[in-house]
């Protein structure tokens, strides 16, 4: 131990050379002396601290090997050594000197180690609130990801830390907002991981104070990004928000969204306004239920919107072409909403009034496969809680479960089997639909079999020959009584022709490759 002390001696001594070698390796040894134990250490400390700030200065510049390494030493003793008091004028010449190397690439190691260690014994300047505004840009401008992760961590530890105002600290959150529309994307995704660390640590009555403020701006990015993984970020980032809130906050955000859906004057407000729904209904489950027939409003309101906009000749995949320019968006989230709750609430199935499935069978055939995709998994969500029976002759025609209204969901689904733009998930959806309809015709009587051969001719006819601006008669419905053999008799026809269809394809490519 003794040994140890009298090196305590010999690199202090060190520490006075002339020679920046000497300088350099006195610095390293001081540094790894100062975790140890020793009681040298504690009284020589300060002396230690105080010759280093003087080579720095001597110096005048942060260019050379052998401040980088006065950085790095000094960085170590005042972060993981005994406490050392080190004078407010001192400090104020180590932040000012570190302030113009913060961006650049060949000192910004030695720059953010020592700005960590000051930040971590919280040593308070005026000065450092001036230097973490210029961390706080950095952090968005620097085109270095690992820059961008030093100046987050040093400005989160700040936040953290050191006593904020309330001025500071509400420009410091305008600050994040503003950012979340910065130029590039590294920029903006930096803001939200900080942000994000925000929301987790900060206490929830600052949180909440700032609630309005961070959610319309994260519902802006949303809204308005261009890149998918920065609208993935913000959808989180409301998520956590949410968790963080008082039921006061909660309901006024909630009174925010319901005005957006009501500004039928503002497309773009009304169909982000039922995305941010859904955010909700995904964070709260079932402790939404206090206000989800709010939502349950507000989305039926949407689809009623969005089915006005559906022409009558709509029905007709014939005269639908899937890229025209109708709000696709407000019908596929509004849906969207419906079905996260109907997972969540399936008992809303059993009740008239929570959804109105006209609204949602009327969907199935919009001009864009997305919507058609989440109409379907509405309504097989609907379907699956529902045990088969026969079609219920107490209910409005437009009702999936009355016989008109389930004979024409069936013609839609089939209608869409025949479109060039069916994917594998919507397929496998509007067969499973299809087979639940085809339960519940199997339950009825057989009829007149004689009409199900009229049926299967007048549907062979019509494939063969359409008759142009008429509906053709086997969406009209079967004749008599048998919407089971109508259904099978339908799709097999569909079958046959897509088969067809296929082959005179093939056919035509071999043609084409021979000649």
């Amino acid at each position: 131990m003794a040994r140890l002390e009298s090196v305590v001696v010999v690199v202090g001594n060190a520490l006075y050379s002339t020679n920046a070698a000497v300088l350099i390796l006195g610095m390293r040894c001081a540094s790894c002396l100062a975790q140890c134990p020793l009681k040298a250490i504690e009284k020589s400390l300060p002396v230690v601290v105080r010759q280093i700030l003087d080579i720095i200065k001597q110096t005048g510049n942060t260019e050379s090997e052998l401040v980088q390494v006065a950085f790095k030493s000094l960085a170590t003793i005042l972060r993981d050594g005994p406490p050392v008091q080190v004078k407010e004028k001192d400090l104020v010449y180590l932040i000012e000197l570190l302030s113009p190397d913060l961006e650049d690439p060949s000192r910004q190691a030695s720059v953010f180690t020592l700005l960590r260690s000051i930040v971590a014994r919280k040593l308070v300047v005026p000065e450092i609130y001036d230097l973490m505004e210029k961390v706080s840009e950095v952090s968005v401008t620097s085109q270095s990801a690992q820059v961008q992760e030093l100046c987050r961590g040093v400005l989160l530890q700040f936040l953290l830390d050191y006593p904020q105002g309330k001025g500071r600290l509400r420009s410091q959150m305008a600050f994040f907002a503003k950012n979340l529309s910065y130029e590039y994307e590294s920029g903006r995704t930096s803001i939200m991981e900080l942000l994000g660390a925000v929301i987790v640590k900060f206490q929830a009555a600052l949180i909440q104070e700032y609630a309005d403020l961070l959610f319309v701006a994260l519902v802006m990015v949303v809204a308005n990004d261009e890149s998918a993984k920065c609208r993935e970020k913000a959808a989180q980032l409301i998520k956590n928000l949410w968790t963080r809130l008082d039921e006061e906050r909660r309901n006024n955000l909630l009174s925010h969204l319901h005005a957006w859906t009501c500004q039928t004057s503002q497309p773009l407000l009304t169909w982000v306004s039922a995305q941010v729904y859904g955010f909700v209904v995904d964070v709260a489950q079932t402790d939404s239920e206090s206000y989800v027939q709010t939502i349950l409003d507000d989305m039926k309101a949407s689809l009623q919107r969005s089915s006005s906009a559906i022409t009558s000749d709509n029905d007709d995949e014939d005269n639908v072409q899937m890229d025209v320019e109708l709000a696709w968006q407000l019908p596929y989230h509004s849906l969207t909403v419906l079905a996260k709750i109907l997972r969540i609430f399936p008992a809303f199935s059993m009740e008239d009034d929570k959804i109105e499935w006209r609204l949602v069978t009327e969907h199935l055939l919009f001009p864009h496969a997305w919507v058609r995709t989440a109409a379907c998994r509405l309504l097989g969500l609907f379907f699956t809680a529902i045990p088969a029976a026969i079609p219920r002759a107490d209910l409005p025609d437009d009702s999936p479960l009355s016989m008109t209204g389930m004979h024409e969901v069936a013609r839609k689904l089939t209608q869409q089997l025949k479109s060039e733009h069916l994917d594998e998930a919507l397929s496998l959806q509007v067969v499973k639909n299809l087979f639940y309809i085809g339960k519940c015709f199997y339950l009825l009587p057989v009829g007149d079999i004689a009409a199900v051969h009229e049926d299967a001719e007048n549907m062979l006819d019509d494939e063969a020959a359409p008759v142009d601006g008429q509906r053709s008669q086997d969406d009209k419905g079967p004749k008599g009584n048998n919407p089971l053999p109508w259904l099978f008799s339908k799709l097999s026809y569909q079958v046959k022709s897509g088969h067809i269809a296929r082959r005179s394809r093939s056919a035509t490519k071999v043609r084409a490759r021979v000649i």
